[in-house]
């Protein structure tokens, strides 16, 4: 409650609160610290909503939007190496066995 605006609210409200309770004399303290809990709470709640509100309206940059459109191949798929001839499966479990 920093600025004269937020104790201006908080002064209000303690009065308010204040008044709900029929006014009880020597009790004021009560009521401020009421108050500055109350306007401390909405204000974080404030808060609160207005983060949640910019990540609903936000993703996560490692996380964009699809487009939907399909996958374009590489620029350079041309300039690519050939490929080495794949092994047969038996060869890549060892040398071939004469039983």
């Amino acid at each position: 409650m920093g600025t004269p605006l937020d104790s201006r609210k908080q002064q209000e409200l303690a009065y308010k609160l204040w008044e709900e309770r029929g006014r009880p004399e020597g009790r004021a303290e009560e009521d401020w610290f009421e108050a500055g809990r109350r306007l401390e709470s909405d204000q974080h709640r404030a808060d609160s909503a207005a983060v949640d509100e910019s990540a609903r309206e936000s993703f996560p940059a490692s996380d964009p939007p699809s487009s939907h459109l399909p996958d374009k191949p590489p620029v350079n798929v041309k300039k690519r190496k050939p490929s080495m001839p794949r092994r047969p499966a038996d060869s890549a479990n060892g040398p071939a066995r004469n039983n």
